[in-house]
């Protein structure tokens, strides 16, 4: 029988330099990823015939890491266009899609990247609203931008790099929403590496050139259908105003993307990049490298590497970019209209909530009141229904690690060949 091969979830940066290094070692890798090529979110490939809209910087960056995953030739297999559907307590592990099994790996890294915080609005689910890494997604696959006027808001750095890709696209957007006061904090983000100034200021300068609106210490307190489009209201410091558009994409920031993972003692099982610390690019790569080198020498017998201090460097520019662009969003959560929705899936709203009576637990959340118990199993909304229900009290993120991670068809556990029967448990 082959030597059994360490799985890692996830072809983005994270997951392939992980799997170099644990390739390096001897150690044969496959590695799974749900969409038709490796890159993640941030090196989305462009689909056949549109051209990349990658930085110079980015290019480079990905290019130099696919040479070192070529290099180490069939030590490291892609399985594309397959999805992780979890791990059981015998170390199982069921993959579905184009290479689905039921197989039981020497060890499991998971690197799922980050998945987007959007908190709830009156309006965020109406047609023509969408995230901002929804946009940027289909930018980087397309290269072409959407049609009409689009509004960002929200808060965080990818709002600037959004605008400013949509200024180099030739579609401007209407105006940038920015809840925070990144401006009000010169000391914090002179405080910021290099490379951060410079590519800021790369930005401001696209967005400012095209004209482009940027409302500090600005909320989208909603969005509402109207025809020809919708309309945003946004509060300012000078007072309420409307902005027209065709499309709104929201952006909160971003968090680990492991809701639902367990753990399971029979096999080793380490998380690397974002979907262990929410740190961005420059982090996940680093981060993939030193977890794919501490497997290694885990499985190998080999002595540990020293650690790197590339994630420590980047832990502390993420913690000043949190401080530069800090804002009253417990307020804003607070003082949501009671028919607002909170749970996407399940459409259910914050009256919704509130006719759980005080202090539900997390049993009442899910079975009584649906929350979290759609298709993305609290992805959007868990973190903003805990806040909610407890708002007083600091609460564990509503759900638990389950098996599967997330529902599944039952016609993707039969099309799983099972090669775990051989197996010793």
């Amino acid at each position: 029988m082959d030597e059994p091969r360490v799985l890692i979830v996830g072809a983005g940066l994270a997951g392939l330099a992980a799997a170099v290094e644990l390739a390096r070692a001897g150690l044969p890798v496959l590695v799974a990823d749900q969409a038709s090529a490796p890159g993640g979110a941030i090196h989305r490939q462009p689909v056949d015939g549109a051209r990349a809209v990658a930085s110079r910087a980015q290019a480079r960056r990905w290019a130099s890491l696919q040479a070192e995953v070529q290099a180490q030739g069939p030590r490291i297999e892609l399985a594309l266009g397959t999805s992780f559907g979890g791990v059981d307590h015998t170390g199982a592990v069921l993959l579905t899609g184009a290479s689905a099994r039921l197989f039981r790996p020497r060890a499991l890294v998971l690197a799922t990247g980050a998945r987007e915080r959007v908190q709830p609005r009156p309006g965020w689910t109406l047609p023509g609203v969408e995230t901002a890494g929804s946009l940027q997604t289909r930018l980087k696959m397309l290269a072409e931008p959407p049609q009409g006027r689009v509004l960002l808001a929200g808060s965080g750095p990818l709002l600037l790099a959004l605008g400013a890709e949509l200024v180099r696209l030739g579609c401007p957007p209407v105006a940038i929403v920015e809840a925070g006061r990144p401006t009000a904090r010169p000391l914090d983000a002179l405080g910021l590496p290099l490379s951060y100034l410079i590519e800021g200021a790369s930005y401001l300068l696209r967005l400012r050139l095209a004209g482009v609106p940027i409302l500090s210490n600005s909320h989208l307190a909603a969005v509402r259908a109207e025809a020809g489009g919708l309309v945003a209201d946004i509060d300012t410091p000078a007072g309420r105003r409307t902005i027209a558009a065709d499309r709104v994409a929201l952006h909160d920031g971003i968090a680990p993307n492991d809701i639902g993972f367990s753990r399971a003692s029979a096999l080793p099982i380490l998380c690397a990049g974002d979907c262990r610390e929410a740190l961005g690019a420059r982090a996940a790569l680093a981060d993939g490298r030193a977890q794919g080198a501490q497997l290694a020498a885990r499985l190998t017998g080999r002595p540990p590497s020293a650690p790197d201090t590339e994630v420590a460097r980047e832990r502390a520019a993420q913690a000043r970019l949190a401080r530069i662009y800090a804002h009253d969003d417990a307020a804003r959560l607070a003082a949501l209209p009671g028919d607002t929705v909170i749970c996407r899936c399940e459409a259910r709203t914050l009256n919704d909530l509130r006719a759980l009576g005080a202090q539900p637990t997390d049993r009442q959340l899910r079975l009584d009141g649906r929350f979290s118990m759609g298709a993305c199993q609290g992805r959007f909304c868990a973190e903003w229904v805990a806040r909610l229900a407890a708002p007083d009290t600091p609460k564990a993120r509503l759900g638990a690690a389950r098996w599967p991670t997330r529902p599944i068809a039952i016609s993707d556990l039969l099309a799983a060949p099972d090669e775990t029967q051989g197996d010793r448990i």
